[in-house]
């Protein structure tokens, strides 16, 4: 398989959350190869400016490449970061790899026809025909509908212990009281608490059984902080969706930082960023992808290479629809499960119009 050409290009969402999203929201990566008929897509973070590091620096380094098996794409992914380190080694740098490295992996597995789950573990036997899920936000009452029982909530703290405590120990005591068949709560806070406001905050809530806190403070804060796992009455703390370097994750488990890791592949470096946290881990940390339960992290999952677990953002309807994709991997969401349909690649295409041809 020979890369013949490589184009980039940032949609026009109609609906992202403020702050940084207008600008710097999902990219989609499109490869092509010397089978005119063959071509992959990927899609990684960074807007405007992934799309400016990919037409200016990176899509040079990959074009023209052959790429006869998953080694290949390995190295091409070295020589990416290791050419991004003067203003990469994470940040838009990781998340401009991201998109090209994922468009790789769906590419070469549409080329040599061979799913992407088997090609990153080829014993069948290890694979997760079924496929566990948890729905993050707060529209509990779709979600349930939908038949998902596990539920992340969005919080965020103005730093007022005192008058939050209440009112999101009683949000989380009614979700409970109403739907009976929940069986894992989780909070995440979007990097607006504190190391001590996490602790207080787990103790009032203890009684309440919540299977982890996430994304508590800032990624530096906690990497160069005291461990304070097994200290949250029983809470899990996880996090590492921000940590878009794979040597962050060295660092983590030299620290004992996160019970649960938490990359991003479409952030992080895409698929060969993660092979390297998972040898990173050696099993010693679960690995539960940030927004999992998107095309691009089924495979992983299904592969049995990391845990069996799936975010699924804001979910609306039971074939988890897409904002610009097409996302034809779902069979089946039943009870929470997920179940889905063979295919190669990632069993998702750009929806007609952003690409010209």
């Amino acid at each position: 398989m020979k890369i013949t050409k490589i184009e980039a290009v940032y949609p026009s969402y109609e609906e992202t959350l403020k702050d940084w999203r207008p600008n710097l929201w999902q990219i989609i990566t499109k490869i092509y190869t010397d089978n005119n008929k063959i071509y992959g897509f990927g899609t990684g973070g960074g807007g405007k400016a992934s799309i400016e590091i990919i037409r200016g620096h990176l899509a040079a380094l990959v074009v023209g490449k052959e790429v006869e098996n998953i080694n290949d794409i390995k190295s091409i992914y070295d020589n990416l970061y290791k050419e991004t380190i003067p203003y990469g080694r994470g940040g838009v740098g990781s998340m401009a790899i991201s998109s090209i490295d994922l468009a790789l992996w769906d590419t070469f597995s549409k080329y040599y026809e061979i799913p992407i789950k088997n090609l990153l573990e080829k014993n069948k036997t290890l694979h997760n025909e079924s496929i566990n899920t948890y729905a993050t936000g707060n529209n509990i009452n779709i979600y349930n509908q939908l038949g998902i029982e596990n539920f992340k909530l969005s919080v965020k703290s103005n730093g007022d212990f005192e008058n939050e405590k209440k009112e999101l120990y009683d949000s989380i005591y009614n979700i409970k009281k109403k739907y009976n068949n929940s069986k894992k709560i989780m909070i995440d806070c979007y990097m607006s608490w504190d190391i001590e406001y996490t602790k207080k905050m787990s103790r009032f809530l203890s009684d309440l059984k919540i299977y982890w806190i996430e994304d508590i403070s800032s990624p530096e804060t906690l990497l160069n902080s005291e461990s304070i796992l097994g200290k949250l009455d029983g809470a899990f703390l996880a996090g590492g969706e921000h940590d878009l370097n794979h040597n962050n994750f060295s660092i983590m488990k030299k620290n004992n930082t996160y019970d649960f890791w938490q990359p991003d592949i479409t952030w992080c470096g895409g698929i060969s960023s993660l092979l390297k946290i998972i040898d990173i881990s050696d099993k010693e940390y679960p690995i539960i992808l940030h927004r999992g339960g998107e095309p691009w992290g089924l495979p992983l999952i299904q592969s049995g290479l990391i845990n069996n677990l799936a975010e699924i953002h804001n979910p609306k309807d039971k074939k988890i629809s897409m904002s610009k994709w097409e996302n034809k991997t779902i069979n089946k969401l039943d009870k929470g499960i997920l179940y889905t349909n063979e295919y190669l690649g990632f069993g998702a295409n750009p929806i007609k119009g952003i690409f010209n041809d």
